[in-house]
């Protein structure tokens, strides 16, 4: 891995406080595949159906990223006006208006490496089990002499979670205009637009997905090839090809205004509000557990269901609204006094952080593979005239065809629910996923308090005490999608949203989640 950066800018400083600055990066990041022998997905139908051999099991590099220019600009114009709107806009220079664009690039993380170096051809892994029945009740004898003291060959059906050849670092472009305005009273306003846009984001794509038997492709051969070398997969021939891709994309688009009152009198505080969307196809290459199922992709950009198109919709870090409110206070009393009225009346210092701000998106599956492609994460049918949260479940057993897991598995109409799973399909072509978009809920909003209480005790004129207590979410409000910050909390529990898959009495309901319970933390501290 390499990393070169080189950075040059001008600054212009015109009269009336018109200030230009431009600036242009460049850095070249050499991906780990690169620096370690490793294996790179090279796509499919492309194994030899009489020998079996292929790319699959070759040596591969990721080509080196070298185009990654990082263009950058800013603008800052504050006028000396002193009479007429402007005047009284800006007034002398206390008013400026900031604007600024730049493009910059992420890098590669370490689990790009260590997917492939874990990956078939890099690791073969072979298995045994000891078998335990009546003639070997403590398991099979001399078991490790079964173990191969080398390697087998490595086979097309292995499964690989590798990255394509011509992988890139994926960039983003950052833009803000705004308008900041010193007010009387030590308070400084600002009101902004800031956006960014995310392309070619690393996400996983399963590339070779199961597929219905109509969509498999199986080559013509003079021999038949065995079934023990096939698989129920888009290539027949080869395995689980999970690849890392560039295949995300995001948006997002912000009203950001703030109030601050500057430290005067041992008083300080701000008020922010964001009104805010972000947009995306994909929110995280891992699983998401903090409010319900992973945000990875569930079918192929290769595939007609619309793939990476269907799934763009609100992001899981979208927050549409959002207010914070801070206050720092240090009481004026006694502070400087090492007598005990000082001692125990001075050196208070209180503080706050208020937040409110939209739920965190919530994203309903079906539970069940109803179309046929890779995953059980398709989409149910949303019956918009159906009861809130009522669900119905395909079952032979029902004289309706459904029942409804929350009501003791009763029949129900499907008419009158609003989310109606698909059943599985096993037949030889792909059936329709469901209509319901993905993030289509949210989960509460968000009320937090945080208080934070500070003493002070003056031990010399070198010496500080200091006895800090922090409360978190005082109000013990529940904050799904928030986990609590004690290290010592449960595991993270999300919402379940799976129509055909939730236990009964939990489908929809946030009370079995995590809601980021209150915290009381000490802290004592010298300070010299």
């Amino acid at each position: 891995m390499f990393r070169q950066a080189y950075f040059f800018q001008d600054r212009w400083r015109p009269t009336d406080s018109l200030t230009l600055t431009l600036g242009v990066r460049y850095e070249n990041f050499g991906t780990p595949m690169n620096s370690v022998s490793t294996a790179a997905w090279s796509g499919l139908f492309n194994i030899d159906p009489v020998t079996f051999d292929g790319p699959y099991r070759l040596p591969n590099k990721v080509q080196a990223d070298n185009n990654n220019w990082s263009p950058m600009i800013g603008l800052a114009y504050s006028p000396t006006k002193t009479d007429g709107l402007l005047g009284k806009v800006f007034g002398i220079k206390r008013g400026v208006i900031r604007m600024g664009y730049g493009i910059g690039y992420d890098s590669f993380f370490n689990n790009i490496a260590s997917n492939a170096q874990g990956s078939v051809p890099n690791v073969i892994a072979t298995s045994f089990s000891s078998q335990v029945n009546a003639a070997n009740p403590r398991g099979s004898g001399n078991l490790f002499s079964t173990i191969p003291t080398t390697a087998r060959a490595p086979q097309p059906v292995d499964a690989q979670a590798l990255s394509p050849g011509d992988m890139v670092n994926p960039y983003y472009q950052r833009w803000s205009a705004g308008f900041q305005r010193e007010l009387p009273g030590n308070l400084l306003f600002d009101i902004s637009h800031v956006g960014s846009q995310g392309v070619k984001l690393f996400i996983n794509e399963q590339l070779n997905p199961t597929v219905p038997s109509s969509l498999r492709v199986i080559p013509a051969t003079s021999t038949p090839i065995l079934s023990s070398r096939l698989q129920p997969r888009l290539d027949a021939l080869q395995g689980s090809r999970n690849i890392r891709t560039n295949g995300g994309g995001s948006s997002y688009h912000s009203l950001q205004t703030s109030l601050h009152r500057r430290f005067t009198d041992g008083l300080s505080g701000s008020v922010a509000y964001t009104w805010s969307r972000l947009i995306d196809n994909a929110s995280d290459i891992f699983s998401t557990t903090g409010v319900n199922q992973t945000q990875n992709p569930t079918v192929p950009a290769m595939f007609a269901p619309g793939g990476l198109r269907f799934g763009r919709a609100v992001s899981l870090f979208d927050r549409t609204h959002r207010a914070a409110f801070t206050l720092v206070y240090d009481l004026p009393w006694f502070s400087h006094r090492r007598d005990l009225l000082g001692q125990t009346l001075g050196g208070w210092q209180f503080s706050t952080v208020t937040a409110f701000e939209t739920g965190v998106p919530l994203n309903v599956t079906n539970g069940l593979d109803a179309d046929g492609y890779d995953g059980t994460g398709d989409r149910p049918n949303f019956n918009p005239n159906g009861t809130p949260g009522v669900r119905a479940v395909p079952s032979s057993s029902s004289s309706t065809g459904y029942v409804n897991p929350d009501a003791s598995n009763a029949p129900i109409d499907p008419a009158t629910a609003m989310y109606i799973a698909l059943p599985a399909q096993s037949g030889a072509n792909p059936a329709p996923t469901g209509n319901l978009g993905r993030n289509t809920l949210r989960s509460p909003g968000i009320a937090n308090f945080d208080v934070n209480v500070q003493k002070q005790f003056l031990l010399t004129e070198r010496f500080r005490l200091e006895l800090r207590t922090e409360f978190y979410n005082i109000f013990n409000h529940p904050q799904f999608g928030t986990p609590s910050v004690s290290p010592f909390s449960p595991a993270e529990q999300g919402i379940s949203a799976s129509v055909a898959t939730s236990a009964a009495g939990r489908f929809l309901v946030p009370n079995f989640a995590d809601g980021g319970g209150r915290v009381i933390r000490y802290q004592l501290k010298l300070r010299f």
